[in-house]
This record gives C-alpha cells, structure tokens and sequence, in this order.
C-alpha cells in the first residue's frame, strides 16, 4: 500500500485527534504505514477547529510519520472547476489539490465529497469505515 499516495480530510483528523470516531483514530494511529499529503487548507482548517493542544499533537503526529503537508497555492482554474462541480470552496480547494498532486485516495466522512465527485477524477474517495476495511485496520 505504500505506493498509494492518500490525503485526510479536516474532519477525519479532527475526530481522531480528538478520540470522537475509533475508525479516524485507528487511521491517525497506523500513519507511519502511508504516503501521506495535506493540502495547507486542511491545516488550515484544523488550526480554526482545533485547541493549541491539539494542534500539537497533529504536528506530532506529522512529524513521526513524515507526513507531507504543502504549502503551494493550488491552481485556481483548477479549484474553479471542482466548485462547478458543487463543492463549497474550501472542499473545493481540497478537491483541486488532490487531483492536482496525483492522489490515489482520500479519506473524508464529508457527504459532497462521498456522494458528488463523479469517478472520471485521479482519485477515489474513502469513508473511514471504507479505508479501514480497505487497509486491513478494522
């Protein structure tokens, strides 16, 4: 699985940094096992939702795990298009990004993104519950 690269929504790390889902949380625990990449709007995100603390532990569990989180500026045409397709901004954004970098697989509990992406896009979505069964981590 390592050659599969895969992205995490906001709320999959917030309800796994926070313990509110088993499933986010046994994702976030088996990290080190991904190539993993965030967009800077996720981390955006987590940082309006998340305490100080937590934040920490997010940045800890980057840095053990050598999770890329990139800082480009995602085309805007690019980000136009998946806000065509439906998706608010910041989703969108998120959308643009996954397509833009190559990612096979993205893990959202996010209703747009499980039921309005159409398959002809570079990658596939996952709930957790998806993932896990996917991954061997029920």
């Amino acid at each position: 699985m390592n050659s599969t690269l895969i992205s995490i929504d906001t709320n999959v790390w917030i309800f796994g940094i926070t313990n509110r889902d088993r499933l986010c949380h046994q994702i976030l625990a088996n990290l080190i096992n991904f190539d993993v990449i965030l967009p800077n709007q996720v981390r955006a995100e987590l940082r309006r939702n998340l305490t100080n603390y937590e934040m920490r532990l997010f940045y800890q569990l980057t840095l053990e795990a050598n999770i890329q989180i990139d800082f480009e500026t995602v085309p805007l045409p690019l980000i136009a298009d998946f806000e065509q397709k439906g998706l608010k901004k910041g989703d969108a954004e998120i959308g643009a990004f996954c397509e833009w970098r190559g990612v096979n697989l993205f893990i959202s509990d996010n209703r747009d993104f499980l039921r309005g992406l159409s398959p002809q896009h570079t990658f596939r979505v996952l709930s957790p519950a998806q993932f896990c069964a996917k991954v061997g981590l029920m």
